[in-house]
């Protein structure tokens, strides 16, 4: 069999270690996954608020609360998934449904509270139970 050592098309050891997928993702990769989701969904939610503001069905100002909220809520459920899904070692396919059943039930559990505290925080506003903190 022929020396092909010298060869420039010889098969060489590369110095470079191999990228090897870790469980272990710094906290820095799941700040950034919520903040582009934040971003995204506050978008998504702004445009969608923007019409209403138009046909005066609220003003900028709740739009704008509301956008931000929604945002904070697609951040959160953002980075929630992202941890879930970089955790595990599954599949393409799997990974994206994992990825979506997370968003979804942090975005449904989010939801539900907010709808909870403003519910109570309404009905204590119509009851007059309010009380403000104002010295």
């Amino acid at each position: 069999m022929p020396n092909h050592s010298n060869h420039p098309h010889a098969l060489q050891q590369s110095s470079y270690a191999a990228a090897v997928p870790s469980a272990y993702m710094a906290p820095n990769y799941y700040v950034s996954a919520g903040i582009l989701g934040t971003v995204v969904g506050g978008s998504a939610a702004l445009a969608a608020n923007l019409h209403k503001v138009q046909d005066n069905e609220m003003t900028m100002k709740e739009a704008f609360v509301d956008s931000l909220a929604k945002g904070a809520g697609a951040g959160v459920a953002t980075a929630a998934a992202t941890a879930v899904v970089s955790s595990v070692r599954l599949g393409s396919f799997t990974s994206f449904v994992l990825m979506v059943a997370t968003a979804t039930g942090v975005g449904y559990v989010l939801n539900s509270v907010g709808k909870s505290v403003s519910a109570k925080a309404s009905g204590a506003a119509k009851k007059g139970t309010f009380v403000s903190k104002e010295m």
